[in-house]
């Protein structure tokens, strides 16, 4: 987003000295702030269903349409999906986009948090526009930055502080990190922040509860942008002098904040969220990173884990000869023909082949409802080793086959045959993928 990164902004780092008895700026007569929050690595729609929203290729075109004169831009949180091998990969690529946008800075969420503080730090010189005052490692430094100061004509400065709720539990949390108290963080900086600023915006990952305790706290926080909610603000909250606004939902949507600085300093606000649906372009530059992206994906090498409800558990050992095993969906047609000559004809049995069509048949997020138990060990692991479990097949819904086939050949084992309930279709076929699904 060429426009956006050439803008004559000037972004300091914290630590590059205060500037204590600055003459106060002049504020621009309008100030646009976009902001986002819990992307969660959607790098892009998998466009399972018609009408699916948001994508960094939407979000740059919608900011390369709609940039204003004076404008910030930032990230509340969550732009990442996890800590896993996969998910630290995807996230690169969507702050690749989000550094071709020209963001100023991007708070760290709690998913951020459960990444580890080595790779951390690799992103951080890598990108170099994270904040977090209370993110730290264990000797209590900080990760990141706590702010970033932007310049704007006429010497007025806006400090970016950010922080993350403290209710993480420590075994969620990514090695040598911790959270200190957002609050405690915030009265540390803030004074010192002042110092050198006319305006503070703070990004705050937070239930809505702490950020309006945080804002009633501290009457020098002019605005504060969430946050972990469930629904985004349709109107700016005003709180005292301050204005709180959030948005969320896996990136499908940007919040756009415009202030009115008024000759009596008194601030006007307005609030739009504007969802990023398929009406809008794609933006060449994000469409190079997509494309990078699923080439890298191809020759990537992932120590896949078991997707449990947070995707952390680690798969520890392998499956043993003898166990019950996925198979070849095929070998059923020798008892179920008719069964096996239906299903050949259906979308199941090609769901591999609509994600080679779009470049994703590498993707973990796509394989695992495209495939024969994907992260299973005895599962789908590429097309190249284990072809004959591509596609949704039988195991899908009735389970690991080879004991089945075994017992119905003679052998002494159990059958285990799973029966097919709403669960194994409604896991994949959701509101968002199918929407109007009925089992």
């Amino acid at each position: 987003m060429n426009k956006i990164v050439f803008l004559s902004l000037l972004i300091f780092l914290v630590g590059c000295g205060g500037d204590v008895g600055r003459p106060k700026g002049t504020p621009p007569e309008e100030l646009s702030i976009f902001y986002s929050c819990d992307t969660r690595g959607y790098i892009e729609p998998c466009r399972c269903s018609s009408g699916q929203a948001g994508g960094i290729s939407r979000r740059m075109a919608f900011l390369n349409e709609n940039e204003p004169q004076d404008f910030l831009l930032v990230d509340a949180g969550d732009v990442a999906a996890g800590p896993r091998d996969f998910e630290v990969f995807e996230m690169e690529y969507v702050l690749r986009g989000y550094q071709a946008m020209g963001y100023h800075a991007v708070n760290a969420g709690y998913r951020e948090a459960s990444i580890d503080l080595k790779t951390l730090k690799e992103l951080q010189d890598q990108f170099g526009f994270f904040v977090s005052a209370n993110l730290l490692d264990a000797t209590g430094e900080r990760v990141f930055p706590a702010y970033r100061i932007v310049d704007f004509p006429n010497n007025f400065r806006v400090g970016i502080l950010g922080v993350l709720n403290d209710t993480l539990a420590p075994a969620e949390l990514g090695d040598g990190l911790r959270i200190a108290p957002p609050g405690d963080a915030i009265a540390q900086v803030l004074p010192e922040l002042k110092e050198q600023v006319d305006f503070v915006v703070l990004l705050a990952f937070c239930e809505e509860e702490t950020m309006r305790e945080l804002v009633e706290r501290f009457f020098e926080i002019d605005v504060i942008i969430g946050g972990n909610v469930i629904q985004p603000t349709r109107d700016p909250i005003q709180v005292n002098q301050s204005i709180l606004v959030y948005v969320t939902d896996k990136g499908k949507a940007i919040g756009r904040l415009d202030l009115g600085f008024k000759k009596d300093g008194k601030i006007e606000s307005s609030n739009d969220i504007h969802m990023l649906y398929d009406t809008l372009p794609t933006a060449p530059e994000a469409e190079e990173i997509l494309d990078e992206f699923k080439v890298q994906l191809a020759v990537m090498d992932f120590d896949f884990l078991r997707d449990d409800e947070e995707g952390l558990t680690r798969i520890t050992s392998s499956r043993s000869e003898t166990a019950n095993r996925f198979g070849d969906s095929r070998r059923c047609a020798e008892c179920h023909p008719q069964a096996v000559e239906i299903w050949e004809k259906t979308k199941h049995a090609h769901a591999i082949e609509v994600l080679q069509e779009r470049g994703h048949d590498h993707n973990p997020r796509c394989l695992k409802c495209h495939t024969v138990g994907f992260m299973a060990t005895d599962g789908f692991k590429s097309l190249e080793t284990t072809p004959i479990l591509a596609g949704v097949g039988c195991g899908n819904c009735h389970g690991r086959g080879e004991n089945h086939i075994r017992f119905h050949s003679g052998e002494e084992v159990p059958e285990l045959t799973a029966r097919l309930g709403s669960k194994d279709c409604t896991m994949c076929h959701d509101d968002e993928n199918s929407p109007g699904f009925v089992f």
